[in-house]
């Protein structure tokens, strides 16, 4: 057994002092909780929570959207919700987003890159919604990949419907998450 010094012995045993304490804080304004376009978000702590993963394959949920874009500073990425809210219950939807640039615009979406497959998913819904033409070019092919979209303006377009409907729909077959769309607008 080896023998410890003095100064190993009041290593083990010292306290650690208020001075040692590591951290960093700062005063934050109260963030007023609006969504994207600017209307109040509902209070929904009342409300019971639809789960977007409990969800089946082609299982469809309606009611009145409010999206909102969480910048993530410590990720590459940051996060669109879609909620969608009716009468005492709502569901959450999140699409992982690349980071915008100074004007709101991400780049090189594709629908086969499973980690912004619901990004994807929600342009491609929006625009095929309007005009089925939107996502075909000029060969007929169906459009897989988005060069660049404001994905500001999608949202806030759809943030300002007063209805929605989303359907789950399967990701890409190698991934264990499912996607959705948006299959409805008012």
């Amino acid at each position: 057994m080896a023998l410890k010094s003095k100064e190993d012995v009041e290593q083990t045993t010292s306290q650690i002092s208020f001075d040692d304490l590591e951290f960093e804080a700062e005063y934050e304004e109260n963030i007023e909780y609006t969504t994207i376009s600017g209307k109040e978000q509902t209070d929904i702590t009342e409300f019971e929570q639809i789960k977007a993963y409990d969800l089946d394959i082609g299982d469809e949920f309606e009611g009145k959207p409010e999206l909102t874009i969480f910048n993530n500073k410590d990720k590459k990425y940051d996060s669109l919700r879609i909620r969608v809210i009716d009468n005492d219950e709502y569901l959450d939807c999140y699409c992982n987003i690349p980071k915008r640039d100074e004007k709101g615009y991400i780049k090189n979406i594709r629908k086969g890159f499973d980690f912004y497959r619901t990004c994807f998913d929600f342009i491609y819904s929006i625009l095929r919604y309007r005009d089925e033409h939107n996502v075909v070019d000029n060969n007929g092919e169906e459009i897989n990949k988005f060069n660049k979209v404001n994905i500001e303006t999608f949202a806030k377009y759809v943030d300002q419907m007063q209805l929605i409907g989303i359907r789950i729909t399967e990701g890409n077959t190698e991934s264990d998450y499912n996607s959705q769309i948006i299959y409805k607008m008012e």
